[in-house]
């Protein structure tokens, strides 16, 4: 699930919404099927609440969890998008059934139903329901496109290159931390901290002494130490995620997977829920490899995730500068 940015932008035809979707994702989506989740303020404002995509491979398989996770939105309607090549679209649409069915039963009414088969400028689309089709326009000139951009959020041309940002890099042996710890004693723990909190704010890149250090707290310390780096979101969700999924490159067993499900959390507290559960199923994977337990909060996330939780609903986990001295001794500044 992602939740764009909510802003005054306005997606009145068909065309514009499919145009819009890959800003809306992150990333242009194909061989799925992808809910956007509408609402209506007082004012009959209607705003985009959330977007799901699935594969289309999938089918109807996710459509219960959609329709649950549509009706905690207290959403009011939805519009569904099958973007599936000629192998994936019967799958696809019966997905789209699926969906709109369970929808349904929730008392959720499906304005359109879309399918194309790629989302492209130029590439033709056409509305279940009615039989009327058209044009997609060039999905990097929609307004939403230009919203996220200017946000600095990217906007890839496949969900591979998302999911390569959460892949193995090079390994940085815990050794050059150990090094770091015999010279800092007692101070270790704190020092990493605050060094690492420096890192983020100055929007610079962890070193690899850095990336070592925190594998070896995410390995070795209680778990009131890994909610400490819950923190960091304070300096900017972005800025965060970007920092931990550098050091998750870099790590490996259970000190990557703690790593990458950090990293979750703060790609879902910045709205980008496409990242967060890919960086999730990575966790999952890096735990199993090692043949480790998936750490609690990756279960955590995932259960939120699913069930369409709002992002401002887990800000709550972000520990105090209080309780951050008092579990690791750093002096963290905001």
């Amino acid at each position: 699930m992602s939740n764009p940015a909510q802003t005054d932008l306005r997606i009145t035809s068909a065309a514009d919404i499919l145009a819009a979707l890959p800003a809306m994702i992150g990333f242009t989506p194909h061989n799925s099927i992808v809910a956007i989740l509408l609402a209506s303020e007082t004012t009959r404002k209607t705003f985009v609440r959330a977007v799901i995509r699935s594969d289309a491979a999938d089918g109807a398989a996710p459509a219960a969890d959609i329709a649950a996770a549509a009706s905690r939105q207290d959403v009011d309607a939805a519009i569904l998008v099958a973007v599936a090549d000629a192998g994936r679209t019967v799958s696809a649409l019966q997905g789209i059934d699926g969906i709109r069915d369970h929808l349904k039963d929730a008392g959720i009414e499906v304005h359109r139903a879309l399918h194309t088969f790629e989302l492209t400028a130029g590439a033709v689309f056409s509305d279940l329901d009615s039989a009327d089709g058209g044009i997609i326009p060039d999905p990097a000139s929609s307004e939403v496109a230009a919203a996220q951009v200017l946000s600095g959020r990217a906007i890839e041309s496949d969900r591979t290159v998302v999911e390569h940002r959460f892949d193995q890099g090079e390994e940085i042996p815990e050794s050059v931390g150990l090094r770091a710890a015999a010279l800092l004693g007692d101070d270790f723990l704190a020092a990493t901290f605050e060094e690492l909190a420096a890192t983020v704010y100055a929007r610079e890149i962890p070193s690899e002494t850095i990336v070592s250090r925190v594998g070896i707290t995410l390995s070795r310390s209680p778990l009131d130490v890994r909610d400490a780096y819950l923190r960091l979101a304070i300096y900017g969700e972005q800025h965060a995620l970007e920092a931990m999924t550098h050091i998750a490159r870099g790590l490996r067993g259970t000190a990557r997977a703690q790593a990458l499900t950090i990293a979750a959390y703060f790609a879902y507290l910045g709205g980008d829920g496409a990242a967060a559960g890919i960086a999730i199923d990575a966790a999952r994977r890096t735990a199993d490899n090692v043949g480790a337990e998936v750490p609690s909060f990756t279960t955590l996330l995932d259960r939120a995730l699913r069930a369409g939780f709002e992002p401002e609903n887990l800000r709550e986990l972000i520990p105090s500068a209080e309780t951050v001295e008092k579990s690791t001794g750093a002096t963290l500044t905001g």
